[in-house]
């Protein structure tokens, strides 16, 4: 497990992490199967850190459709909400933003060897786009 200082608390993380293009998501236990967008923070091959202006619980279940910026196929994943704060990225008064970490538990085989090779290539930059 990677651990990095940050100030007085230790990061703990499993797998590196870079930067993705957007997310769309769902919830597992809502009928109306109403898709939300969300900017990603940052993925890994673990999980997946959003930027959203819902508030959703932890251990919330979603479904979730990842858009890469290399242009590739979209990921299909389920995640389960590991944990949820007020995000610092963006402070607009009177509007909630929240920074919500997913941990990958339903995911296949190509798409986590699809997650690998992405991380290990384009760790430490941002992939270029395709046109």
């Amino acid at each position: 497990m990677e651990t990095k200082e940050k100030g007085n608390t230790a990061e703990r993380r499993r797998a590196k992490r870079i930067y993705a293009s957007f997310v769309e998501y769902c919830r597992v236990d809502d009928a109306s199967s109403k898709k939300f967008q969300a900017f990603t923070e940052n993925i890994s091959t673990t999980g997946i850190c959003i930027f959203i202006n819902e508030d959703i619980k932890t251990d919330s279940f979603l479904f979730i459709t990842i858009y890469l910026l290399d242009g590739s196929t979209p990921i299909e994943t389920k995640g389960k909400v590991a944990w949820i704060r007020p995000s610092t990225f963006l402070n607009i008064v009177g509007k909630q933003h929240f920074d919500v970490g997913i941990e990958f538990v339903e995911i296949t085989k190509e798409d986590r060897d699809r997650l690998i090779y992405y991380t290990n290539r384009y760790g430490g930059e941002i992939p270029p786009s395709k046109k």
